[in-house]
């Protein structure tokens, strides 16, 4: 989410696809805790076009109350208050575990966990989701007042960059995926940074879920991975890359609507309307690093 270095000619190329696509921009307010991480993934721009449109010297410093030039409609992916302040989400057509978490704030991981999903990619229509943990009593010496101590969060890896890039070429070289193409996710995933957290929870460079983590590192790694270690982050996003391309005989758009909205669902319905930001705008950057 934070301490991008993105390449010029990246912003240069990305401005110069959007606005050929007849994208218009308009302004949005930044919300107090929000970063620019949060607001291309609500937004589907990526974080080096909201850098070079708004002129960021530095894409870690964005305040609450900023106004920001943003092509698409941020605030149609903004968590729904009303949903979120309900205990129950009835799942509706087309709905994944990401677009739920997307609605209703609570991240995918959590989702998962309180619903007690073996699969996360198979949702039910009309499945009722619990939003919450049902409380439970207050231990024994709690204090009836005050504010608990927040947890400490574990310290974030830095890497970023060149750095960065340096890692996903060897992931990819590692793993017989074009680099050019990993590159392209990460790059629209994290820009590149792997102290990138989202809202639902996905880390590092290539913006891995730990539910995902769970399986695939040792379904596809033969191993668990650490997915706050850059190395692991970007093997494992690239090998779920190479398992889409394997599975989707070689076809880079259904590999990226698996990515990004998972494999079943692409399997079942195809790309869904909401992906193609997403998908369109990695493979523009995918083909300007192929040709460059």
């Amino acid at each position: 989410m934070v301490g991008k270095q993105i390449l010029v000619a990246s912003f240069a190329f990305v401005a110069a696809a959007l606005a050929a696509s007849g994208s218009t921009a308009s302004a949005y307010t930044v919300q107090p805790g929000e970063d620019l991480w949060q607001i291309s993934q609500r937004s589907g721009e990526p974080v080096s076009r909201l850098v070079s449109e708004n002129r960021l010297g530095n894409a870690n410093q964005v305040s609450a109350g900023q106004n920001l030039k943003v092509t698409g409609n941020p605030a149609a992916n903004q968590p729904s208050a009303s949903a979120a302040g309900g205990r129950t989400y009835t799942v509706r057509q087309g709905d994944t575990l990401y677009r739920v978490s997307r609605r209703t704030g609570v991240p995918v991981s959590l989702l998962a966990q309180l619903n007690h999903l073996s699969d996360p990619n198979h949702l039910r229509l009309g499945q009722v989701l619990s939003l919450a943990a049902a409380p439970g009593p207050a231990p024994s010496g709690a204090q009836p007042s005050g504010n608990p101590a927040p947890a400490a969060a574990p310290p974030r890896d830095s890497t970023h960059g060149e750095q960065a890039k340096q890692i996903l070429r060897r992931a990819a070289a590692q793993l017989g995926v074009e680099p050019a193409f990993v590159l392209a996710v990460s790059e629209w995933e994290s820009g590149w940074n792997q102290a990138a957290l989202s809202p639902t929870g996905a880390v590092g460079l290539m913006q891995v879920e730990p539910y995902t983590a769970d399986w695939a590192g040792p379904a596809l790694l033969g191993r668990r991975v650490d997915l706050n270690n850059p190395h692991d982050n970007a093997l494992l996003g690239t090998a779920l890359l190479r398992k889409y391309l394997s599975d989707f005989h070689g076809d880079k758009t259904l590999v990226l609507a698996s990515y990004y909205q998972g494999e079943s669902a692409t399997q079942k319905s195809g790309i869904y309307p909401g992906s193609h930001t997403y998908v369109d705008g990695i493979l523009r950057l995918y083909h300007r690093y192929s040709n460059s």
